[in-house]
């Protein structure tokens, strides 16, 4: 199953933003998903919603340099249309889904920090 379906599956009718750009206003992106800003991440953070940011580099550079509270789950840049733990740091969908909790309609923010 493909990370995209596995997350609109999980996922239900609730809200899920992908991606972080700096300066870009609000889009959508990959699949519909919603591309916020920086200024956006900051006020969800400051809201008292529940949300869940999920930093996707490799576990090194998370323990580097991450947002306060981010999640380290590694991902690949390219799309992957099947599960393959080579490419998330060893970790498997079950891993993620117990990443994910139990909470179906809160905003999950995925970001990468590499700007190398």
């Amino acid at each position: 199953m493909g990370i995209v379906k596995l997350l609109s599956l999980f996922m239900g009718s609730g809200i899920l933003f992908f991606g972080l750009s700096p300066n870009a206003p609000a889009q959508q992106g990959v699949s519909g998903y919603t591309v916020i800003t920086a200024v956006e991440l900051k006020k969800l953070q400051d809201s008292e919603k529940d949300s869940l940011l999920i930093d996707t580099l490799a576990f090194s550079r998370y323990k580097q340099e991450h947002i306060q509270g981010a999640k380290n789950f590694e991902f690949p840049n390219q799309n992957m249309d099947r599960w393959d733990n080579s490419k998330t740091g060893g970790k498997s969908q079950e891993d993620f889904i117990a990443l994910l909790g139990g909470e179906k309609d809160r905003p999950i923010v995925f970001y990468c920090l590499d700007a190398k």
